[in-house]
């Protein structure tokens, strides 16, 4: 009779989700996509060896210590994620409402001083402003508010000339062909075309001359970033204007805990090849392990190495972790 294997016992491709919570808690966090979830038990000894003889051999083995550990690699960028491995004690929120800024000097955010080919920040993300080019009749100038006569949409002028506007402060759509005065019937421009740029509107003072983007400034819109170029013709009085975008954001303060302990618990899924299990530890000290890539090809994956630590708390014995299988 041949040997018989049961591959029904056998994990392969092992598949499954992960959770994280405070020790001792019943609530977790789901830790979503894993590049991998291992586990390795150690087990270190001393030898008393013999001194009868030359071959010394080994007459007592005991043991002195087990270490269990955990290694997995994060690939989602979650707040609770990021909390955890990069040692933050709070999640703390700092949402950008949508506004504008209107001709206020160039360097107010930072409160600095405008030195050449460096960057200042604007302190908004996501910087736009909108672009009308078409017919203008009567008089138009930096300072004025048009407002679209079919649209309704409304902005202010950041600079004006001929043949265009740009615009900061807008609301609504504007439609093309439609006037867009200041006063109407006197004083408007008939858009042709509309634009929204990714761009901020930089003048002097009196709003009379335009700096251009690579000429006199390099811009970074999505973080806002601004530069003086050495060759460019910027002033620290020169004013700036731009629209910026609602974006919901939220930090961390890095190493500002002490060690992360959680309770982690590994479920396989149940269509998985092979047993079901659950393994669930108890109280793991959590250690971000190794370089996290910030630029480089491929996903960001946070390593992370988790000692498997004892918890008082537990009922004797069950103390270090618990495998289920179903």
């Amino acid at each position: 009779m041949p040997l018989a294997s049961n591959a029904d016992n056998i994990r392969y491709y092992g598949t499954g989700r992960a959770y994280a919570g405070e020790v001792g808690g019943a609530s977790f966090d789901d830790l979503g996509e894993l590049e991998n979830m291992n586990f390795a038990l150690t087990v270190t000894t001393e030898k008393l060896k013999s001194t009868r003889n030359a071959a010394r051999a080994t007459i007592i083995e005991k043991e002195t210590e087990r270490d269990g550990v955990l290694t997995f690699g994060l690939r989602e960028m979650t707040n609770e994620n990021l909390k955890m491995t990069l040692l933050g004690s709070a999640i703390n929120t700092d949402n950008q409402a949508a506004s504008f800024v209107y001709q206020d000097e160039v360097g107010a955010e930072a409160d600095v001083a405008l030195e050449d080919d460096l960057y200042v920040d604007l302190g908004k993300l996501n910087v736009f402003i909108t672009k009308l080019t078409g017919t203008i009749t009567g008089t138009l100038a930096a300072g004025d508010t048009v407002t679209g006569d079919t649209s309704t949409a409304t902005g202010d002028i950041a600079y004006m000339a001929a043949g265009y506007i740009e615009l900061v402060n807008v609301s609504g759509t504007f439609q093309a062909d439609e006037e867009v005065y200041e006063t109407q019937g006197t004083n408007y421009i008939t858009p042709t075309g509309i634009e929204t740029l990714e761009d901020v509107v930089v003048t002097d003072a009196a709003g009379t001359t335009r700096r251009e983007q690579g000429d006199d400034y390099s811009l970074d819109p999505d973080y806002g970033y601004i530069r003086k170029l050495s060759a460019g013709a910027i002033i620290d009085t020169d004013v700036i204007s731009y629209d910026y975008e609602a974006v919901t954001r939220s930090y961390i303060w890095g190493m500002s805990a002490g060690s992360v302990e959680r309770k982690l618990i590994f479920v396989s899924d149940k269509d998985d090849n092979g047993v079901r299990q659950r393994w669930t530890f108890h109280k793991v000290n959590i250690l971000l392990n190794g370089e996290f890539p910030l630029i480089g090809e491929g996903a960001s994956v946070l390593a992370v190495t988790g000692t498997v630590l004892k918890d008082t708390d537990q009922a004797s014995g069950q103390e270090y972790y618990k495998v289920e299988t179903m």
